[in-house]
């Protein structure tokens, strides 16, 4: 704080020397005249006296006389030749208009007696050093005064600035709940609020960090520990038919790999912000046909009717490929639950598009609807790990409608199952 302090101290006192140093000179310049004008007047008749005195004396008398009358004056006064004063000409040119010429910042006055070389000299007397203390002592109060009202000023500042500061010394010791509270009326208050910001952000990016590579490696030790395990069975199995159906369950686990890795990296892409969404005009009815008959073979291998419903939209704004997989991924969900039937429709209501995909499946039990949307999370009972899938697909549905401006939710289907809709905002 003292830092802090004391330099904006010392910026404001020289300024403010400055700038009083500048108005002072700046006034004095724009005022010349005037203030040349109001000197004279305010001497013109001691020195009319004075000269009405001395005109008709000779050079002796006139300084016996200055002699004489100098004891009854608080003004210097003396006799001076002209050419001792290297006179300007515009001075001289007052002298002849019978002006008093005025030096030394309006403190000298020089008067002419007569026609001669001889000029009366009338000076102010000089300054005492009352004078001289007393601007010292309006200067030292001054900067006292300057002191107390900066430091009222500095110290609620640097008292924020401390909590802002011991906040993220605290958050970079790796507490990451750390945050500051200021008062509404803290100047810095939107500095604050900007660091919570980030504060909590961080600490949601760490947290799903921890959470996905916790979750990765479980997820990877299934995969891996039966091809492990099939290759232990492929180097003991004697019959090359069983050996094809080995390494065909090899080639299906790593293609169940991949399809994860696929899906992860996706969703952290997403997640952390790394990929931009850049939307495109797109012919709606086109679209959806291409990504519904992207999972029709699945759908006819499960025995699932998959149907478009309807299409209310012309053109959508979206980001195609990232969208396309969100949709996807609802429909594969819904074509793996489902009984007989998924259908699909894309609406607008309002400002928002709505994809809408129902299945007349088991459903999603109420207290499971939010968990289904997060990272490698399942349900317990209708929907598990036993019917497949990672848990990513609906995790990136979520990621994708987010980044589009929108939410995704599931309820209840008009049959009983699962009814997922998807929105997001239109964009010009």
């Amino acid at each position: 704080m003292l830092r802090l302090y004391f330099g904006l101290f010392i910026v404001l006192a020289v300024g403010l020397v400055g700038s009083l140093e500048l108005v002072d000179r700046t006034f004095n310049a724009l005022l010349d005249g005037s203030l040349k004008t109001y000197n004279r007047e305010a001497v013109r008749g001691q020195a009319y006296s004075l000269v009405e005195q001395l005109r008709p004396l000779d050079r002796q008398g006139r300084e016996q006389e200055i002699t004489a009358l100098q004891p009854h004056y608080g003004l210097q006064l003396s006799l001076v030749d002209a050419d001792q004063l290297a006179l300007s000409d515009a001075e001289k040119t007052e002298l002849d208009n019978n002006l008093l010429v005025l030096r030394k910042s309006y403190t000298r006055f020089i008067s002419r007696i007569d026609d001669g070389q001889q000029l009366l000299s009338i000076e102010m007397p000089a300054e005492t050093q009352l004078n001289t203390l007393y601007i010292i002592a309006a200067y030292s109060m001054l900067g006292v005064l300057l002191g107390i009202v900066l430091f009222c000023w500095v110290r609620p500042h640097w008292r924020d600035l401390e909590k802002l500061r011991l906040a993220a010394e605290r958050f970079g010791d790796n507490d990451l709940s750390a945050r500051i509270q200021l008062s509404k009326r803290s100047n810095i208050r939107d500095l604050a609020d900007h660091f919570n910001q980030m504060a909590a952000r961080i600490e949601g990016l760490i947290a799903n960090q921890r959470e996905l590579t916790n979750a990765v490696s479980h997820e990877l030790r299934t995969p891996i520990a039966r091809l492990s395990f099939e290759l232990d069975q492929l180097k003991q199995q004697p019959d090359p038919a069983q050996n094809r159906e080995l390494i065909a369950d090899m080639y299906a686990d790593l293609g169940e790999l991949e399809e994860m890795v696929s899906e992860l990296l996706t969703y952290a892409s997403l997640e952390r912000g790394a990929t931009v969404i850049t939307r495109e005009n797109i012919q709606a009815s086109s679209w959806l046909d291409s990504v519904v008959g992207s999972v029709a073979l699945e759908a006819e291998a499960a025995g699932v009717q998959l149907l478009i419903v309807e299409c209310q939209v012309d053109e959508v704004r979206i980001e195609p490929r990232f969208m396309a997989r969100a949709v996807i991924n609802l429909l594969r969900n819904a074509i793996r639950y489902a009984d007989e039937r998924v259908e699909v429709s894309l609406v607008r209501t309002g400002d928002h598009y709505e994809v809408r995909v129902n299945d007349d499946g088991p459903g999603v039990p109420v207290d499971g609807r939010e968990k289904i949307f997060e990272p490698f999370s399942r349900l317990d009972a209708s929907r598990d790990r036993r019917t497949g899938g990672f848990g990513l697909g609906l995790a990136l549905v979520r990621r994708v409608s987010q980044s589009h401006g929108g939410q995704v939710e599931v309820m209840d289907s008009p049959w009983g199952g699962a009814s997922f809709r998807m929105t997001w905002a239109h964009q010009d």
